[in-house]
């Protein structure tokens, strides 16, 4: 499996980035491909969207309609995680929401840390945390939440300076990822980028159908990516499992709704085969 780091930025507007002083998702951007036009699913509430990021279904497929501790989802529904682990890969999470806990069943996550998030310092400690355990164990997957940007915008407001201030936290937060990926490159490990968000915001919230919250920013870079890119026209949340699958080499789940981003890939990559058991 190609190695695969999974980074959600919860609340990012993606016109956010260009507002904000980002130089690590910049470079990402300028090195890899991006897409600032994508859509998120309705209700945009933080755990109905993460699962359809990880279940590739819209929330009245996967049943997970509210942001409650106990969701019920159904049992139709294949977790990006649960994919991964029938494939033989190892995972790993790392978040501050306990909510979260719910993207995977006992077992399909191999290594879990949970960390509140008080301030950008705490998020800086787990993104800390991530990229130690990415150069120490070297998952398949590793999921990575960073969840400052979406408490500041409630606080303060979608594109307050306080919110922009947030994002550049968050971007120095992912240097640490990065730094880590780089590391690994030089012991010739290769390891791929995907960063992404679950819903925008408008004022103080993100509860209703303006494009400020349903337009969210997709980025991959990686060995297997075009570098230097923009995905022309849109794309769904929905299209992040399938997409992170075809980076990995394992293929998409069948029951999987979304579409796997096939120009963000160099020649020849994209035509790999969607679906194998190993």
């Amino acid at each position: 499996m190609n190695k695969t780091v999974l980074i959600l930025i919860d609340g990012l507007r993606a016109d956010a980035i260009d507002q904000a002083a980002t130089p690590v998702l910049d470079d990402l951007m300028e090195t890899g491909m991006v897409c600032l036009s994508g859509h998120t699913v309705a209700p945009s509430l933080t755990l109905p969207a993460h699962f359809s990021i990880f279940t590739s279904l819209p929330p009245y497929s996967h049943g997970v309609m509210t942001n409650t501790a106990l969701p019920d989802m159904s049992g139709a529904a294949q977790s990006l995680f649960a994919h991964i682990k029938t494939l033989g890969g190892t995972t790993a999470a790392f978040y501050s929401w306990d909510h979260l806990r719910n993207l995977s069943f006992p077992g399909q996550v191999d290594y879990t840390l949970i960390q509140r998030i008080q301030s950008s310092k705490d998020q800086e400690l787990l993104a800390t945390a991530a990229a130690r355990h990415l150069i120490i164990s070297r998952p398949d997957f590793t999921f990575l939440y960073l969840e400052w940007v979406d408490i500041v915008g409630h606080a303060h407001g979608w594109m307050s300076d306080a919110y922009l201030s947030a994002v550049t936290r968050c971007d120095q937060a992912i240097q640490k990822v990065v730094e880590a990926v780089h590391t690994l490159s030089k012991k010739g490990i290769g390891v791929h980028i995907v960063v992404a968000s679950d819903h925008g915001g408008r004022e103080k919230h993100h509860l209703s159908n303006h494009a400020d919250i349903l337009t969210v920013p997709f980025i991959a870079h990686g060995d297997r990516i075009r570098p230097g890119g923009y995905l022309e026209g849109s794309m769904s949340v929905l299209d992040i499992a399938p997409t992170i699958s075809r980076i990995m080499d394992i293929g998409s789940h069948p029951g999987w709704q979304g579409t796997v981003l096939k120009d963000i890939f160099r020649v020849g990559l994209e035509r790999l085969p969607m679906f194998h058991l190993g």
